[in-house]
């Protein structure tokens, strides 16, 4: 379960973060949608206690898997050697968390490259490794999708569709409209630090139109 009730945030007397509500349940995906600068990232932030909120409070099933907006790792360590680090982070046995990771994310061949070696797209996938290590009860995924191509981005739906189905909370954020269509059972739309809508993709043709009236033309293409 993910729980965000009232959280706010200020930055130097200005809000940047109102209010904002909203749950995911286990076994669903949830898009966090909205523009850049809608608060997203902090909101984020807070919700996994990296930025402590103004008001308002969190409930979380721990442990969270967190693909963060910027993924970075060890440059000079291979793909195993980096989950592996990540494994002794989160008390987790490597020879049971690290082959499924890699599997999921089409890693597996990859493993023993540095990082430094790897595409943008298969760094963003080592992100998305670390994140479901130990198959965790919730996810937060911050534009998962970036740097990914067309196969890679199915095989990230695929990857993030079958996590809710083994009963994770999932909350995908994006600007993209048509990436949440795609995955998400929900949309929750951010819109200068404020909830301004909740969706269920497909249940209206026009969804489009209206999400670009909220959020400005372009927004969300």
């Amino acid at each position: 379960m993910i729980r965000v009730d009232g959280l706010t945030r200020s930055f130097a007397g200005r809000v940047v973060v109102d209010g904002v509500t909203f749950a995911v349940a286990p076994g669903e995906v949830v898009g966090f949608l909205g523009p850049n600068g809608a608060g997203k990232t902090t909101t984020i932030r807070m919700l996994l206690g990296l930025l402590r909120p103004s008001a308002g409070h969190v409930e979380l099933a721990r442990p969270v898997g967190h693909l963060p907006e910027t993924f970075t790792g060890y440059d000079a360590l291979s793909v195993d050697q980096q989950l592996r680090f990540w494994c002794r982070v989160r008390g987790l046995d490597p020879a049971e968390a690290i082959p499924p990771a890699l599997a999921a994310t089409d890693l597996t061949d990859l493993a023993r490259r540095p990082l430094r070696r790897l595409s943008k797209g298969q760094h963003q996938r080592v992100g998305l490794a670390q994140a479901v290590l130990g198959d965790p009860p919730a996810l937060v995924l911050d534009e998962p999708t970036i740097g990914l191509d067309p196969a890679q981005l199915v095989d990230a739906r695929r990857l993030v569709r079958s996590a809710a189905d083994r009963g994770a909370a999932v909350l995908l954020s994006t600007h993209l409209l048509a990436e949440a269509s795609a995955v998400c059972d929900r949309i929750v739309v951010l819109v200068g630090g404020r909830v301004v809508a909740e969706e269920v993709p497909g249940s209206s043709a026009d969804l489009e139109d209206r999400f670009l009236r909220l959020v400005g033309e372009g927004s969300l293409s």
